[in-house]
């Protein structure tokens, strides 16, 4: 999930959300109709929840939870928009810098107190603090002064937002930001009820008591979660502003990280949806027939990140190795895409940049990712000749290094193939896989604790930045800790001096993807697409590209 500047933003945005309905596809091959007959909805999570607190959440899944039990000014809509959601209006002024946001009347927390204007100065000021320690701080530096908060340069207060009554705040910005009510839609950008934070400290959201609830869903003490179950249920808000709008009373989630299990659950109607298209090669023949099969193409990128830091590695050989230019290309070339996306995830598409296809358009209305592509392929003889004359270089004839991998199916797949794929590419490496609970992959990739790691990015909105931001320098994820001043003057050109203007926006940011590439400073994997079964009783529940991935606002299901 990511950064922030989206010019173009129109008919592209229109196609980031689509609305999950009792659709078919295909003809069964399976006699089940699959679902659970549970009045309830029945919801798999792939991973445990590391934290419900919005400010410093950073994985897809934490998100999903928030996104459903918080709500901020705006909400991405059924097209695709960012409509009011707390909001009543949102004026903006002719210069695109000053946005006023006036908030509905009467807005409640879960515990009854006012949800004011001051919730949100509250909310961005800790959140933009570097005390926080929030990775999606950068988010907020599209406000005035964000950056120069959020790098201990400014104090807080002077964070460009005001609350000029208890139902509007104004905002001010750094640039021009025609996308900023999409930003509005994060998490990092909801409201915070300040003496709740204040009461709960270190321990707010580390569990389901510890906290409040401004969305239409919420925990309550019934199968709530403590901070470590894998199951938990969240009920309909019935103090939230539009509780009329929500139809399912209750939301039971469980954590199943086998897809082959989450399956079964499925067919025995104990789930009402689960992947079979990702990480899980012996399932998708079986089901990809099946009735009750559902695309949902996500604006998602796998790659793999070097350590390019000289700390953190298991060693002194693979520090400088993977500092070494030619033996990261080496890594690239002898990276088979296409081979990898058939053994592993064969709904989903070979990478040809980190910017993922399908996301944004340019100016012109091309698809940025094919207007962006680079020269991604897959060349064992060259790789191999690289490797060689790298090692050379750093005065090596082999080399060990360790490929750190969460325990999600998809990614402990992806890290055995390319064990073995890269290793017959490029004689005299040895790679290590080292699998991890999710949570702890997090804090070693945030930590520069590996030599090289897949990760997993989901776009936050529909613009190439919210991937490209990622690695510039110093940025809070670019775990390779890689420093490209082409790269950085690029993506600033990008976001400043032609901000305004599309297409030379568009040429900036592919001469950022173009300098990645040549630099070998990261390894795109693959663009994501997810397969599921899905309850054909169920409709109303929204899918986004980008953003909020599951949004239960409107879920219904059939009896």
């Amino acid at each position: 999930m990511k950064n922030w500047k989206k010019l173009t933003l129109g008919a592209t945005a229109l196609t980031a959300v689509t609305v999950l309905a009792a659709c078919s596809s295909g003809s069964s091959n399976s006699s089940s109709s699959g679902g659970s007959t549970s009045a309830a909805l029945q919801w798999n999570l792939t991973t445990p929840l590391n934290t419900i607190d919005s400010g410093i959440a950073t994985d897809t899944y934490t998100n999903e939870i928030i996104g459903n039990i918080q709500s901020g000014a705006t909400r991405v809509d059924k097209n695709g928009d960012a409509a009011n959601e707390l909001a009543k209006a949102i004026s903006v002024s002719s210069d695109g810098k000053t946005y006023t946001v006036d908030l509905k009347s009467g807005l409640k927390w879960s515990n009854g107190d006012a949800l004011t204007a001051k919730d949100f100065v509250y909310a961005w000021q800790r959140n933009a603090d570097p005390k926080t320690a929030s990775q999606y701080a950068y988010l907020l530096e599209a406000v005035k002064n964000g950056a120069a908060v959020d790098s201990g340069k400014m104090d807080k207060s002077q964070l460009g937002i005001k609350a000029t009554s208890d139902t509007q705040f104004v905002v001010t910005l750094e640039n021009p930001t025609p996308y900023f009510k999409f930003l509005l839609a994060q998490s990092v950008y909801f409201p915070l009820d300040q003496k709740v934070v204040e009461k709960y400290g270190k321990q707010y959201a580390t569990s389901s008591d510890k906290l409040v609830f401004s969305g239409p869903y919420m925990f309550k003490s019934t199968n709530s979660w403590n901070g470590s179950n894998n199951n938990f249920s969240i009920y309909k808000n019935p103090g939230y502003y539009d509780a009329s709008a929500v139809k399912m009373n209750e939301i039971d989630f469980q954590v199943v990280q086998d897809n082959n299990t989450a399956a079964s659950l499925f067919e025995q109607g104990k789930l009402d949806q689960t992947a079979v298209g990702v990480g899980t090669t012996a399932l998708w023949p079986k089901y990809k027939n099946n009735k009750n099969v559902v695309m949902e193409k996500e604006a998602t990128t796998a790659y793999m990140e070097y350590n390019q830091s000289g700390k953190g590695a298991t060693s002194a050989d693979a520090q400088k190795a993977l500092a070494n230019t030619k033996i990261r290309q080496a890594f690239n070339l002898g990276t088979d895409r296409e081979g990898l996306v058939k053994s592993v995830v064969p709904v989903s598409k070979a990478a040809t940049g980190i910017t993922p296809a399908g996301m944004s358009k340019t100016a012109s209305g091309e698809d940025f990712a094919s207007y962006a592509k680079q020269g991604y392929s897959y060349d064992a003889s060259k790789a191999a000749t690289l490797f060689k004359e790298g090692l050379k270089e750093v005065g090596l004839s082999k080399l060990t290094v360790t490929l750190t991998t969460d325990d999600t199916p998809a990614a402990k797949q992806s890290g055995t193939y390319l064990q073995q794929s890269l290793q017959k590419a490029l004689p005299g490496l040895t790679l290590n896989i080292k699998t991890e609970p999710f949570k702890q992959r997090l804090n070693d990739s945030q930590n520069g604790n590996f030599d090289l790691v897949l990760a997993l990015w989901g776009g936050d909105y529909a613009d190439p930045s919210t991937f490209l931001d990622l690695f510039k320098t110093g940025g809070p994820q670019n775990d390779g800790k890689f420093s490209n001043a082409a790269f950085d003057a690029a993506t600033k050109q990008a976001e400043t001096t032609d901000a305004v203007t599309p297409a030379k926006r568009d040429a900036d940011y592919k001469a950022a993807e173009a300098t990645l590439f040549e630099n070998s400073n990261v390894n795109p994997l693959y663009f994501r697409t997810l397969a599921v079964l899905q309850n054909q009783k169920l409709s109303g529940v929204r899918f986004g590209a980008t953003g909020l991935v599951y949004d239960f606002k409107y879920a219904e299901k059939a009896k």
